[in-house]
């Protein structure tokens, strides 16, 4: 399940509590697009959270932008540090996967690897693509 850090925080006290019974039904719950709001950490400090997807902003600048290197790998050396999995959003090449992998990111995403696609495009798709499994 997702949640992106924007809608974290309307009602806060509901929220932690459904989401604390998520997480005890075994249900992993992402935080989405972080670091485009302003209270990230709020939000890893209170909220049960299993996985932090960093937002394409970031990720896809890292070849590029000595700043944004930095940052991601801050916040997957956080994550890791909480237990969180990392999802670095907006993998839009292999220069990029290989940078995220070099800096122990956990998973990627972006259209580089596919596009969205329907359950039935993706049965086609994993049967293409077992290599990248």
């Amino acid at each position: 399940m997702e949640l992106t850090e924007g809608v974290a925080f309307v009602g806060i006290d509901r929220i932690m509590k459904i989401l604390t019974r998520l997480r005890i039904g075994g249900i992993k719950i992402s935080i989405d697009d972080f670091g485009t709001g302003f209270s990230s950490l709020t939000a890893l400090h209170q909220l049960p959270f299993s996985e932090l997807k960093i937002d394409r902003s970031f990720t896809g600048r890292i070849a590029q932008d000595v700043e944004a290197d930095k940052i991601v790998y801050s916040i997957i050396d956080l994550s890791h540090s909480l237990g969180l999995e990392v999802v670095a959003e907006g993998a839009e090449n292999q220069n990029i996967i290989d940078i995220l992998k070099d800096k122990n990111c956990d998973m990627v995403q972006g259209y580089f690897i596919s596009k969205p696609i329907n359950i039935q495009s993706f049965s086609k798709w994993i049967n293409r693509n077992t290599l990248l499994l």
